[in-house]
């Protein structure tokens, strides 16, 4: 039977860890072994254990959570891909910050803008074109960015 699963699944079938990598355009971001990891998939949030079945999939604005045995990591992304594959997680994601390197007043300070920025467009008191759509996508990352902090246990 072990032999069968080696065929199908190759030969880490067995191991208790993946291996995972989260990489954007300015490098690696994170490189460790976690017992499992949670993503944003495109159509919701994804589980990945060991023995997980190749995947390639996209991946959206949300929270990566990386499990270890004592603890959890999390990591705030805004898109990107993922690949499954014998134990190795690969994300290449569009931004990548973990917990720890989130700037917490730079976070609330960009919520704040892209708030008024929507507000000052609904009431139609701004004079100037605003693009609705970036304003949103902005408050939707500085939302996320807070959220990974607080998911982390590190507001202040």
């Amino acid at each position: 039977m072990t032999a069968l699963f080696c065929a199908i699944w190759g030969r880490n079938w067995m191991n208790r860890e993946l291996t995972v990598e989260i990489v954007t355009q300015s490098g690696v971001q994170y490189r460790g072994t976690v017992d499992g990891l949670v993503v944003p998939g495109t159509l919701g949030y994804l589980g990945i254990r060991p023995g997980h079945a190749p995947l390639v999939t996209g991946l959206t604005i949300g929270v990566i959570t990386l499990r270890q045995p004592t603890h959890d990591l999390h990591a705030a992304i805004t898109g990107g891909v993922m690949e499954v594959l014998d134990n190795h997680v690969t994300i290449l994601a569009d931004t990548a910050e973990m917990a720890e390197d989130i700037d917490i007043k730079r976070a609330r300070s960009a919520m704040q803008r892209a708030q008024d920025r929507l507000i000052a467009n609904s009431k139609r008191t701004s004079a100037t074109y605003i693009d609705v759509d970036r304003a949103r996508a902005a408050l939707l990352r500085a939302v996320n960015r807070l959220q990974v902090v607080q998911k982390a246990d590190l507001s202040s």
